[in-house]
């Protein structure tokens, strides 16, 4: 008898687990259905009709975890096999694939959005007026579309030249021309330098990734379909030199690399040391 609590034994038909305290064999289905998977289901034929039928019955969509989990086939016979993205898999199923990329909001669009709700309220938008407006107005850019619109150029006068434009928005022009005083005393970065791209660190598994983007939760979704583990983001660091603020980290933690991939064995030390940076 094994000193082990758990013994197990494989036959034909399965994987029959052996527990030593209760005195009697149990079958392990949720074991026995991964390892039937593992040996019988090979074909990309055979997954892409598992695509069309689970889609079917989960109205017209299916994510690659919940695939995963409903048929019990393992990522790797999916992803790197067969297809490089899950995408990529539901486009050659015939299903409905996820978007995560929107078109980028034009500056002109912003201001106009802009200049038409002062107009409406008499004054300058707070953030909370943004919020509500957006909120019963879909087609209203987001608080997020403004501040990337205000961070790239003075935003007050781009609406005072838009204004003088356009004879009936003179007093949209004259709310606007008193927040571009103060607009022009107060330098737009506050000394820093734009942002251009972010340094970012995951988690698959036991391991680390480094890399840059411009858009961490954006790479976070490609990377994660890529990778056999669950993969989290930890943190990500705003830099104006995505390129060189990687090659530093990859050169502090050189030691620790995985071969010559962007993977390291770091500690808890290391990665509160990333953490400690917000913009580098």
């Amino acid at each position: 008898m094994q000193s082990k609590s758990l013994r197990r034994r494989r036959h034909d038909a399965g994987i029959v687990v052996y527990h030593r305290r209760a005195g009697f064999y149990m079958w392990a289905r949720r074991r026995y259905k991964a390892e039937f998977h593992k040996t019988t289901v090979t074909t990309k034929q055979h997954i892409i009709e598992e695509i069309r039928r689970l889609a079917l019955e989960r109205g017209g969509r299916i994510g690659f975890r919940a695939f995963c989990n409903a048929t019990g086939i393992p990522e790797h016979q999916i992803l790197g096999m067969h297809w490089s993205t899950w995408n990529e898999a539901l486009t050659e199923a015939g299903v409905l694939t996820s978007t995560f990329f929107q078109p980028r909001t034009q500056d002109a669009a912003v201001i106009e959005a802009f200049v038409q709700l002062i107009h409406r309220l008499k004054k300058w938008p707070t953030q909370t007026d943004l919020l509500l407006e957006r909120r019963g107005n879909s087609s209203f850019p987001s608080v997020p579309v403004i501040r990337r619109v205000k961070r790239e150029s003075p935003f007050a006068s781009r609406i005072v030249s838009y204004c003088s434009l356009h004879k009936d928005l003179a007093d949209v022009s004259r709310i606007a021309g008193e927040v571009a005083k103060n607009e022009k005393a107060e330098p737009p970065d506050r000394g820093r330098a734009p942002i251009h791209g972010y340094v970012y660190m995951m988690r698959s598994g036991r391991r680390y990734k480094i890399g840059f983007t411009s858009a961490p939760s954006r790479r976070h979704r490609e990377v994660r379909l890529d990778l056999p583990d669950p993969t989290i983001l930890v943190h990500s660091i705003a830099t104006d030199d995505p390129a060189g603020i990687e090659a530093y980290w990859h050169g502090r933690f050189q030691s620790k690399r995985v071969r010559d991939t962007e993977f390291f064995d770091l500690d808890a030390g290391d990665v509160a040391a990333f953490k400690r940076r917000k913009y580098q």
